[in-house]
């Protein structure tokens, strides 16, 4: 029987020159800006669609456990994060990371793979049951 196709990496590029991100994170957070995003990257490279829930409270409290920051320093990053698009804006209203940018960087990892990246995640555009306390995710709504 054949292994399963690895999807997640082990390793993402780290550049040396720093962009916006890194720069307006560094300016309003000092290190915990910095080390958040890069935490979060490494949970992103970690999962196997290359998003993150954080509508589960284990999950959520999984995330502050690594970064090392408050809750509401974590809603403040994400919410800067998907204000300048370093994050998917409308994946996180819902409270889920994508990163497009990250994921594109990882082309040449599922180039040499021989398979596709995955894609972002899409959300139903059903409307929820009533008693339906959040709205369903689709793997892919394309």
């Amino acid at each position: 029987m054949a292994r399963p196709a690895k999807v997640k990496v082990d390793y993402f590029p780290h550049v040396t020159h720093t962009g916006k991100t890194i720069a307006i994170l560094e300016a309003r957070w000092g290190n915990d800006g910095y080390a958040f995003w890069f935490k979060l990257l490494e949970l992103l490279g970690d999962s196997n669609d290359f998003s993150y829930n954080c509508n589960s409270s284990a999950d959520w409290e999984y995330l502050l456990s690594r970064a090392r920051v408050t809750e509401n320093v974590a809603t403040a990053i994400l919410d800067k994060l998907a204000e300048i698009e370093a994050i998917d804006a409308t994946l996180w209203a819902e409270k889920i990371v994508w990163s497009d940018h990250f994921v594109s960087n990882l082309e040449p990892v599922f180039d040499r793979r021989k398979c596709e990246a995955p894609q972002k995640p899409g959300l139903c555009m059903q409307k929820p049951l009533p008693n339906d306390l959040c709205p369903s995710l689709c793997a892919n709504n394309s």
